[in-house]
C-alpha cells in the first residue's frame, strides 16, 4: 500500500484511516520510526521468503531420496523417519501428522453410549461418565479431540451396546488431512542431538 500520495506541489501521508496529512506536518520522530518499522519489517519478509523457499526445497529433497531409497527395494515410501549421518552426530526426523475427523455416525454413537449409561443409572461408573463427557467435549471450531475419543475406545466396557457405539466411532474416522514435519538435529557438547531451531520466535 502507497504510504504517500502527491496532488499538486503538496506530498500527503496516508495514515491507517487514509486521511491524507501534508508532509510538512509530520514530525520528525513519526518519519524516523515509519522508516525504522518499515525496514526491520522489510528484512523479516525477505527472511520469510528465504525460509519458504528453505522448506519447499528440503520438502522435494527429503521425498526424493526417501523415494530413490524405497524404489531400491522395489517398495514405494510411506511414513516417517530419521535419517543420519555417518558419523551419527546429525540427524533429519520426518514426522507425519494426521487430522482426524468424525462424520455423522459419531452422534449415533454418542446416542448409544448415553442408552448404556441411562440403563445403568446409578450403577454406571462415574469416571466412564467423565470420560464419555470429555471425549464429546467440542472445541471452539465444533470438533471433538481425536485423541480424546481414541481413549473412550480403549476403555473395557461389557456391554454390546457399547461394542456397537465403539465399532461406530472407528467407522466414523476419516483422515481430514496429514501435514509433513522436518526437524534438522545435531549433536550437543553432550552427545545429545539438539534441534536446529528454524522457528524465529523460539531463538
Amino acid at each position: 500500500m502507497d504510504k504517500t500520495v502527491k496532488k499538486g506541489k503538496v506530498v500527503y501521508w496516508i495514515d491507517g484511516e487514509g486521511t491524507l496529512t501534508p508532509e510538512k506536518y509530520i514530525d520528525k520522530s513519526l518519519k524516523d520510526r515509519d522508516q525504522f518499522v518499515s525496514s526491520c519489517v522489510g528484512k523479516a519478509r525477505q527472511m520469510h521468503a528465504v525460509l519458504k523457499n528453505f522448506k519447499r526445497e528440503m520438502e522435494r529433497n527429503i521425498a526424493k531420496f526417501l523415494e530413490n531409497s524405497a524404489q531400491r527395494e522395489g517398495e514405494e515410501w510411506v511414513g516417517g523417519t530419521t535419517l543420519y549421518n555417518f558419523s551419527m552426530d546429525e540427524s533429519i526426523t520426518i514426522k507425519i501428522a494426521k487430522k482426524w475427523t468424525f462424520d455423522e455416525k459419531l452422534q449415533i454413537a454418542k446416542q448409544k453410549i448415553d442408552r448404556v449409561i441411562q440403563a445403568r443409572s446409578e450403577g454406571s461408573d462415574d469416571l466412564i461418565v467423565a470420560l464419555v463427557n470429555r471425549a464429546f467435549k467440542v472445541d471452539y471450531k465444533g470438533e471433538v479431540d481425536a485423541k480424546q475419543m481414541l481413549g473412550l475406545r480403549q476403555l473395557k466396557v461389557n456391554d454390546p451396546l457399547w461394542q456397537e457405539a465403539m465399532e461406530l466411532i472407528a467407522d466414523s474416522q476419516k483422515v481430514q488431512s496429514t501435514k509433513t514435519y522436518f526437524y534438522f538435529q545435531e549433536a550437543g557438547p553432550d552427545g545429545k542431538m539438539v534441534n536446529i531451531v528454524l522457528d524465529f520466535a523460539a531463538l
